[in-house]
């Protein structure tokens, strides 16, 4: 298969996804640089093997202080960073792009003009580890480089009032 018909498969599949206007929405902000994401506490988590499950609940409990959020399965968490301009979302996904390769672990990211969600949980083992703390702190600190402002400071589509 040549590299024109993969890229037209792949543009097939990606049109016969659902609209973005059917997917979940994630509004109500809940604190600054956060969206709401449904809470848990953090001995709902579920562990990986192998994990210091008291130094992990330690750290689980200070990313939750810090706006992050358990996702839904408890497997992982999740933050909402939000940036005055596109060109700062992206730059901050590149810095975690950059990291995330150099530790061989990837989050889940979607980027929007003024906002990047992020999301880490380990697949293997499976759910919350370490990793998952120190690329959630390495998040943090690449938000405040990058000038992360509460949610209602963020950029965003459509005619400004």
């Amino acid at each position: 298969m040549n590299r024109l018909t993969s890229m037209r498969l792949c543009a097939r599949r990606i049109s016969n996804t659902r609209p973005l206007s059917r997917l979940p929405s994630l509004h109500a902000p809940a604190s600054p640089l956060t969206h709401a994401f449904p809470r848990m506490a953090s001995t709902a988590f579920q562990f990986a093997e192998g994990e210091d499950v008291q130094q992990l609940t330690r750290h689980a409990d200070a990313l939750l202080q810090q706006g992050w959020a358990q996702d839904g399965d408890g497997m992982g968490i999740t933050k909402t960073f939000h940036f005055k301009s596109y060109f700062k979302a992206v730059a901050f996904v590149n810095m975690i792009a950059a990291e995330s390769a150099s530790k061989k672990h990837h989050p889940t990211m979607t980027v929007r003009i003024g906002s990047v969600d992020v999301h880490w949980t380990t697949h293997r083992p499976r759910g919350f580890t370490q990793k998952d703390v120190t690329m959630a702190q390495h998040c943090d600190q690449s938000a405040s480089l990058m000038g992360a402002v509460d949610p209602g400071q963020g950029l965003k589509c459509g005619p400004t009032v």
